[in-house]
């Protein structure tokens, strides 16, 4: 019998053995490569290129801002472990019970061998995540075994160096390596583009929007610093009255003298110590200098280009840890906008792990298929949470038990089910 993968792929089915055991594997090499700083150092025409013609290397930019700016940091540190929210994986439509174990067995090696079994789909999903918010793009590739029996291997591709081509009307992925480029398997090969512009496939960045502010923000920081600094710390101001000429002594040695005096003043007070004092004569003065410039005006500036990097961040105050409300209303809210778009992004990761989960499922003897449901982040009243969800769930078997829908409906509308 032959599948829609036999036809995808172009071979013949593998079967496991007798007694249930699978052949040995052996694995195809990755097509993808490492990244390569020389992606940046030439010209290939026919790329789609970004939107508004931004060129390729901002995406650099944006992992430079992500590792060294503390906002940019944490917005993307918060933004990964928001959507981290968990999973829980249902088997349907298997042919049998043991088409039911086969297929739970093998998503589970499958979710411990991905990423080169480095944490395994949780490190995948990792990567995964950070990539997206960083560069608005993540990039999967799918390593079969050589007999085609099973998925070996998912890896991570460096979105950066992948580029798209319009070939025949369908847009063919290509990596940029160490000047070449190299076709990526498009069945094999997964792209996620996060608020794409209309035709164009690649991703739009978060923080595509805020290196100018960010550069205004680090000058601030700087500049504060240094003011900071002179405004904190009192200094010593010296005057000194030279002697009036004496009698027979020419221009020259009275210049000289008082060149010479004033000269030994300053040496003197450039090695005194905290816990010495000074003893001149009358005609030297020495006053404290204290700043009087005060920080208001720094901080209120500087709140006012952090709120524009947590804005372009596509994040809320409270979860960076600032609150400029008085109520706790105010934080709930904010998180519940969040929420809404982190559920958003995870839709995104039920539609991938589905396809990686069903990709493997197609391999294996008998039939099964593997549906995901994502987990959400609590609210923070867990008590108001259960009340909503107890009611939601009166409501629809209220429906179905008046005839108004009937139960798979009525599971839906739980967000169970199709």
């Amino acid at each position: 019998m032959t599948t829609w993968l036999d036809r995808l792929l172009g071979k013949g089915r593998g079967v496991e053995s007798r007694g249930g055991k699978r052949r040995p594997m052996e694995t195809f090499r990755t097509v993808s490569m490492a990244e390569d700083a020389t992606v940046f150092n030439g010209a290939f025409p026919g790329f789609v290129p970004l939107p508004n013609t931004t060129p390729f290397c901002m995406l650099q930019v944006y992992r430079f801002l992500r590792d060294a700016i503390p906002d940019v940091s944490d917005a993307i540190w918060t933004w990964k472990r928001l959507c981290q929210t968990g999973y829980d994986i249902e088997i349907v439509r298997a042919s049998s019970d043991v088409a039911d174990r086969r297929a739970e067995r093998l998503l589970r090696e499958l979710d411990r061998r991905v990423n080169g079994g480095d944490r395994g789909m949780d490190g995948l999903l990792d990567v995964f995540l950070g990539s997206l918010f960083t560069y608005g793009a993540a990039a999967l590739e799918i390593v079969l075994s050589q007999s085609r029996e099973t998925i070996i291997d998912v890896v991570p591709v460096d979105v950066w160096t992948v580029r798209f081509r319009r070939e025949k009307g369908v847009l063919q992925p290509y990596q940029v390596h160490d000047g070449e480029e190299i076709a990526l398997p498009v069945d094999r090969f997964i792209y996620v583009g996060m608020d794409r512009d209309g035709t164009n496939p690649y991703g739009r960045s978060m923080l595509r929007s805020i290196p100018f502010v960010v550069k205004i923000q680090q000058r601030l920081m700087e500049d504060m610093a240094k003011a900071t600094h002179n405004a904190g710390w009192s200094k010593l101001h010296v005057t000194y009255t030279p002697e009036e000429r004496q009698r027979g002594e020419s221009a020259e040695a009275y210049e000289r003298r008082i060149g010479g005096n004033f000269d030994a003043l300053r040496s003197k007070l450039s090695g005194l110590e905290t816990d010495q004092n000074l003893v001149t004569y009358d005609n030297v003065r020495i006053a404290v200098v204290q700043g009087n410039q005060g920080a208001q005006a720094f901080y209120e500036n500087h709140k006012a280009i952090e709120e524009q990097v947590i804005t372009g961040m596509h994040l809320m105050p409270i979860l960076l840890g600032r609150n400029y409300g008085t109520t706790e209303t105010y934080g709930t809210a904010q998180f519940e906008i969040i929420n809404r778009q982190v559920e958003a992004v995870n839709r995104s990761v039920k539609r991938i792990l589905e396809r990686l989960y069903n990709f493997e499922l197609a391999l294996m003897w008998g039939e099964a298929e593997a549906r995901v449901r994502m987990r959400t982040n609590r609210t923070v009243d867990v008590l108001k949470e259960a009340t909503a969800r107890s009611k939601e769930i009166a409501n629809a078997a209220a429906l179905r038990d008046l005839g108004f829908v009937d139960h798979a409906a009525a599971a839906r509308t739980l967000g169970y089910g199709e």
